[in-house]
This record gives structure tokens, sequence and C-alpha cells, in this order.
């Protein structure tokens, strides 16, 4: 799921990595914009939050975010996601 000014919005999460992903949705968002991002992993815990991401690229049907600012605890979380489902 993911907010910004003045929209709300959900999608599939693709080539997550520790600096952003790539989000498949038949949304229309603005390059550039500022969102909220609340991510549903598959270790059926809470949402992961990123309190600010930003829209870097946008497509047909995708958009490419960045995270810039996550609490340390969702930080954390995704770093541990990402070594054991990944191996990153």
């Amino acid at each position: 799921m993911f907010a910004g000014v003045p929209f709300i919005g959900e999608g599939v999460i693709h080539n997550l990595s520790h600096a952003g992903c790539r989000v498949e949705c038949d949304r229309t968002v603005q390059k550039g914009s500022y969102v909220t991002v609340r991510l549903l992993l598959p270790d059926h815990t809470t949402a992961l939050i990123v309190e600010l991401a930003a829209i870097r690229w946008v497509r047909e049907g995708c958009f490419g975010i960045e995270f810039l600012r996550l609490p340390a605890f969702d930080q954390n979380r995704l770093d541990e996601f990402l070594i054991d489902y990944h191996g990153l």
C-alpha cells in the first residue's frame, strides 16, 4: 500500500532492495511525488513502514520508488528479510 497527497493505492512489489523497489499497479502516479509505503512481506508480521519514499520513474502499469526514510526497526526487518529470502 502507498499513500501520497491526494491518493492511496495498492500494488505488487518487485525487485525489492535496500534502496527501493518497483511497484506494479494500475494507479496513475507522478514522477517526483513523495509517498508513504506499507510493505506486506511474506514473513506474516506487521507491515514494514517506509515513512518517506520518492517516485523516481513511471511506466505503463508500474513505477519505481526509492526509500528515503525508514524507522530503524523497519530497516532492520528489511535487511533480515533480504538476507533470509534473497541471500543478499
